[in-house]
């Protein structure tokens, strides 16, 4: 009696997908560069700063290092800078969403300092019309560009349904701004007045992506906030270490 030995089915096999381990490899990198930004952030203004280096050069390779980072996840991915909003595009549209807030938190700060009888000229004033709107359109860069775009591709699935992804993206625009609020420690009324603002530039940014309207309002805010609160509720604008010295600005 002949045995028949079981056939085997010849036809190939399609290859088990790597795209799992591909998703988890690309969240775990993107999770990485969040942190690396952050914590270059920290040392400097935590560690470095203290030192009061006679090199002053030296308190900036941290940040040169982020910036190297996020140049170079922005060439990886494909992102161009028009696409991350350096670019004339939508600025009429971003203007539009930011006017309204960026109106009323400067007519909040101004009746604060009415109130307080606290207006007053900067000792660095001159000199603040032209580095704050620089450094506004850096940070911006920084938490939008980079930081709610990162945020943003952790917590959305393009699979889901059109409500998930709102409510996701609505929990990124939070993240995105509990992010910005917490490198303004341990100065408590920044933390607060970024909090808000993270808020509203992120939801301003994820539906008309354009860095130089938002850091206009930034620049706007800033310069409002340094000439219009008392001391008491702000006495100065620094973060991290120095926030412990008094620094006038």
């Amino acid at each position: 009696m002949q045995v028949l030995a079981p056939k085997h089915d010849t036809k190939k096999q399609p290859a088990p997908t790597q795209e799992p381990a591909a998703q988890i490899s690309l969240r775990a990198v993107t999770i990485l560069e969040i942190a690396s930004v952050l914590v270059s952030v920290f040392i400097t203004v935590w560690a470095i700063m203290p030192l009061q280096l006679d090199q002053r050069w030296l308190s900036a390779v941290p940040a040169l290092l982020a910036i190297a980072l996020m140049i170079n996840s922005h060439r990886v991915r494909g992102e161009s800078w028009r696409e991350i909003g350096f670019t004339t595009r939508h600025f009429g549209r971003a203007l539009r969403l930011i006017v309204t807030p960026t109106l009323i938190a400067f007519a909040a700060l101004a009746a604060v300092g009415y109130l307080t009888d606290s207006f007053h000229r900067t000792t660095h004033f001159w000199s603040n019309l032209l580095v704050v709107p620089v450094w506004a359109l850096v940070q911006q860069y920084v938490l939008q560009g980079f930081i709610y775009r990162r945020v943003r591709s952790l917590l959305l699935n393009p699979l889901a349904t059109e409500n998930e992804r709102k409510r996701r993206t609505k929990l990124a625009v939070v993240t995105a701004a509990a992010i910005f609020s917490f490198t303004h420690a341990p100065n408590l009324t920044l933390m607060i007045l970024t909090f808000a603002g993270g808020l509203i530039w992120s939801w301003v940014y994820e539906r008309a992506p354009n860095l130089f309207a938002i850091a206009l309002s930034h620049a706007v805010i800033s310069l409002m906030l340094m000439t219009s609160l008392p001391p008491w509720l702000l006495p100065s604008m620094s973060v991290g270490y120095k926030h412990f010295l008094y620094q006038k600005f």
